[in-house]
């Protein structure tokens, strides 16, 4: 059922990732790779999912026409309900005369997200594979499309959301907490408005708060159209997702505006009717491209779920708040999409946290703020008590045994790795491999050619037929000798140790071109392990250039095998790490093998900086003994940690990591005021007099 061939494949997917990496808008992007996955495996409806609330999903993109796509849906959820199921690299099945194929965007990974297609005509069981490996490869292309928008929110929106989670947490009522709330996500995730709605259990939701909406009209269109989808989220429990699939685009320079909300927005005359909205703008008065779900800090707790709770106890029924994003095109509803899981989870932790705190009573609040003026006198006469006693305190907590925790940075990469060099002087003269290629062991992989090195061979080549020409010669005048001659002795002693120097000068020769040859042989650069290319630009970069002995060409990595961790230690840390993960036993090596049946040997954990949501851990295995300081930057100590080869991130060779090495416990002032103690150590402390 695959029509196209591997190398057109290849292409495609190459070209697939370059628009994955392009800035092209994502909801194109999506397109695009949905419409080449149809066509590349003759699939009649292709569709992408995203986790949107516990075990609901939102349909991220879609291709094609199908009348059992929802049914397909239901069928992936509820294999992925399964015990396990969620760990697969795949899943298949037939549901209402449709065969479909499921796979992770990430490797055994469905609860981030799946790719799914339908086909009308069975599948044949041979055929399957295949159509997996497809799949599989266009899931990471959207996978790599995903990662570098999240290495893009994080390094220019992360801050924000963090500002939101902390401004939220000193919120001094509910409603600037929620205007506070939904001005953050607003800009956090790229949306033309946000709005919050309040429900309690057997009552309608009701507007709370809406983006850049100090004070809006409760009898506006928009705002009976946002109480009309809360409403129909309380009764289904599930997210809404509304996108605008014929709706026209604002033009570029005229963006969407929401319709007015403002009582002080609104001219005299009232506002304009509903046909004269911008296109962005649905009947009902909202955005045609929105989101709609509860905002809730545990994600399985659907309102479904409360709903029944509050039936069973009406008493115990608190409030639903519900959030409703959107967006004026749909290019940026699917960027918030792809940004939803990222930003939501931490907002509505802080937002749980301040409503609890909101619900104490106000005086016990101010209480905790500071003093009762009741309390001051007896708290002034118990002054000096007091302060000898927090300082008692204090001392003691600064005793108590707290973790050392070693930070640095370091670099995500394969165990197996080897760099190919020239061999000689010369230039490049055949490229033998592509980016990204697979090699075997002993596959060549770049021809060299050596110009001095051919000059030498012809050279010595020259020689040796000179020297056999001479040889030659002297042979002839011993046999044309005359025997009566009285110097026919002599001269006849005289060519034969010639031809002795000259047989002896030949071997050297020969000796000397079969090195040179071996030397012409060793040119061409083969692959010292089976492993991956690694190299950018290797035809533009490689391709008849100069090189010298000793150049680093490229590398090749074997991406399939271990991995590890290289972090560079600073000096000043080295001593604590070899203490707590080295082995107790000495050793004459140039590093420090970690003993991992010792107990003081433990794991390492890391984050990337690509993902620091994620933590992973490692075994240290490599400590070295000599301190480097490369490139001027200080002087450091290297230190590798191997993963598990069952279990690591899906990210790129080189990828930027932060690891903590737990290095025991210390006192806690110490670990507080370390840098400051090893200061004083320096210029103060265990002095050696000068030798006289």
């Amino acid at each position: 059922m695959i029509f196209a061939t591997t190398e057109q494949l290849d292409q495609l997917l190459d070209e697939l990732e370059e628009l994955a990496r392009s800035d092209v808008a994502s909801n194109q992007f999506l397109a695009v790779v949905l419409e080449q996955l149809r066509a590349a495996v003759s699939a009649d409806f292709a569709c992408v999912m995203l986790p949107a609330d516990g075990q609901q999903w939102w349909s991220l993109a879609s291709s094609g026409q199908s009348s059992s796509s929802a049914q397909v849906e239901r069928a992936v959820q509820d294999q992925l309900a399964r015990s396990g199921a969620d760990k697969l690299a795949s899943l298949s099945g037939s549901q209402a005369d449709a065969a479909w194929l499921a796979v992770p965007l990430r490797p055994r990974s469905f609860p981030r997200g799946y790719l799914f297609v339908t086909h009308t005509v069975a599948i044949a069981e041979t055929a399957v594979e295949g159509l997996l490996a497809v799949l599989a490869a266009f899931a990471e292309v959207i996978q790599i499309r995903q990662q570098q928008e999240l290495e893009g929110f994080v390094d220019r929106t992360w801050d924000q959301v963090q500002g939101l989670c902390l401004q939220l947490s000193h919120a001094p009522n509910y409603n600037l907490a929620a205007a506070w709330l939904v001005g953050g996500l607003e800009r956090s995730l790229g949306a033309a408005r946000v709005s919050l709605l309040k429900s309690w259990p057997h009552s309608a939701p009701r507007v709370q708060a809406i983006s850049g909406v100090p004070k809006f009209n409760a009898t506006a269109d928009a705002i009976g159209g946002l109480q009309a989808i809360a409403a129909e989220l309380q009764r289904s429990g599930k997210p809404l997702l509304r996108q605008s699939g014929q709706s026209p685009a604002p033009s570029p320079g005229q963006p969407a505006q929401a319709p007015p909300l403002s009582d002080a927005a609104q001219p005299a005359s009232g506002p304009g009717p509903i046909s004269e909205l911008p296109s962005a703008i649905a009947d009902d008065g909202c955005f045609a491209n929105l989101l709609g779900l509860r905002l809730a800090a545990h994600g399985s707790s659907t309102a479904t779920t409360a709903a029944a709770t509050s039936k069973r106890h009406p008493a115990s029924g608190g409030p639903a708040n519900w959030l409703i994003i959107e967006f004026p095109t749909q290019a940026e509803l699917t960027r918030g999409l792809g940004l939803l899981p990222q930003v939501l989870p931490a907002v509505a932790v802080a937002w749980e946290q301040q409503l609890r705190w909101l619900r104490v009573p106000t005086f016990v609040r101010k209480f905790a703020g500071g003093t009762a003026p009741v309390l001051q006198s007896t708290v002034r006469s118990l002054t000096w008590p007091l302060l000898l006693a927090v300082a008692c305190l204090l001392v003691w907590a600064l005793c108590l045994p707290y973790p050392l925790i070693i930070e640095a940075e370091g670099s995500y990469e394969p165990v197996v790795s080897r760099a190919i060099y020239a061999a000689d002087d010369g230039f490049v003269d055949e490229l033998l491999v592509e980016d990204g290629r697979v090699v075997a062991e002993g596959e060549p992989l770049v021809q060299l050619r050596s110009p001095a090195l051919e000059l030498r061979i012809e050279q010595v080549t020259g020689e040796l037929r000179g020297n056999g020409q001479e040889t030659s010669g002297v042979r002839i005048a011993i046999n044309q000798l005359d025997l009566d001659s009285a110097e026919a002795l002599s001269n006849q002693s005289r060519l034969a140790s010639r031809i002795v120097e000259l047989e002896t000068k030949r071997e050297y020769l020969q000796r000397q071109l079969e090195m040179l040859q071996s030397q012409r042989e060793r040119l061409l650069l083969r692959s010292p392990i089976s492993g991956t290319v690694v190299a950018k630009d290797l035809q533009r970069h490689l391709t008849a250039r100069p090189v010298r002995r000793g150049d680093a060409l490229f590398s090749v990595v074997d991406l399939a095998g271990p991995w590890q961790v290289r972090v560079q230690v600073a000096d000043r840390d080295a001593d604590y790490l070899r203490a707590h993960y080295a082995s107790s036993q000495p050793t004459q090596d140039r590093h420090v093998e970690a003993d991992l049946e010792s107990p003081a040997s433990s794991e390492v954990s890391f984050i990337l900086t690509s993902n620091p949501a994620e933590r992973w851990l490692a075994k240290v295995r490599y400590i070295a003994e000599q301190v480097e300081n490369r490139h001027g930057q200080g002087c450091t100590v290297e230190v590798r940690a191997e993963l598990d080869s069952a279990q690591h991130p899906a990210a790129h060779a080189g990828a930027g990591v932060h690891a903590f090495f737990a290095c025991g416990k210390q006192s806690l002032w110490f670990v507080w005021s370390r840098p400051m103690v090893e200061a004083v150590q320096r210029k103060l402390w265990f002095r050696n007099p000068s030798p006289e």
